[in-house]
């Protein structure tokens, strides 16, 4: 056997799975949800249209390092779409079943406040604005550890969204785990997410200039990984058709 002969089988696969990995990490894969969780949260929160919802597998590129397990975010390309990351998506787990209670009440925040272009939504400068505005309040007297985690605990949109989820695992761990998605309480529907915004002028138009830079830059920023990923991706099956 040549060098080229088993070497170059084992370069096309490097090659495949390294775009495969670093396409994924880009975008991640879409998730088809299961009846039961889209029936539910169809009956938690009736008023949003859940065609414009996509679930994903795997957190944003720009965030898989971070502590968070779930994150709703708009479409960078639309102005409607909204997309909901889990970092280990588990349709039949508890756990899970009470993250999606939670983003789905960020979804509904998403339909409140509103339409835009790509990042640029109402709610991306809201929920930025309010976190900082939090954080430079606390980070006086805290460490900037600390000054972060009451920015996230105490934040306006993150409060109802942890009263929705903690409500919702009341009532399934009182019914043992049976839902039935024809008589759920009417004390757990939520119609409207009942935001104010209340943030000083200084943090909301920091925060809107954060949100429109990074609507710009991500697209961006994605098609260079795409031109990178894809002729990788094309040189690996070359070798794959050559050593056929």
């Amino acid at each position: 056997m040549s060098f080229a002969t088993s070497f170059m089988p084992k370069l096309s696969d490097t090659l495949l799975k390294s775009a495969r990995q670093l396409y994924y990490w880009v975008f991640p894969a879409l998730i088809e949800q299961d009846a039961k969780t889209e029936a539910i949260l169809r009956q938690i929160y009736p008023t949003i249209n859940w065609e414009k919802v996509r679930f994903y597998k795997g957190l944003p590129w720009f965030i898989t390092g971070s502590f968070v397990g779930a994150i709703v975010l708009p479409a960078t390309w639309g102005r409607r779409g909204i997309y909901v990351y889990f970092r280990d998506y588990r349709p039949d787990s508890f756990s899970n079943l009470m993250t999606v209670i939670h983003e789905g009440f960020h979804v509904l925040q998403y339909r409140d406040m509103g339409v835009g272009v790509g990042f640029f939504r109402r709610f991306m400068i809201y929920y930025l604005s309010d976190y900082l505005q939090l954080f430079f309040r606390n980070a006086k007297n805290n460490t900037l550890e600390t000054a972060s985690q009451i920015a996230y605990d105490k934040h306006p949109m993150e409060i109802p969204a942890y009263a929705c989820e903690a409500a919702f695992q009341k009532y399934t761990i009182a019914q043992k785990g049976l839902i039935y998605t024809s008589n759920i309480p009417p004390e757990l529907i939520r119609n409207n997410c009942g935001y104010t915004p209340q943030i000083a002028f200084p943090y909301l138009l920091i925060g809107g200039l954060i949100t429109l830079i990074f609507m710009l830059l991500k697209p961006f920023v994605e098609l260079c990984f795409l031109f990178i990923a894809t002729p990788i991706y094309l040189f690996g099956k070359l070798l794959k058709i050559i050593r056929l």
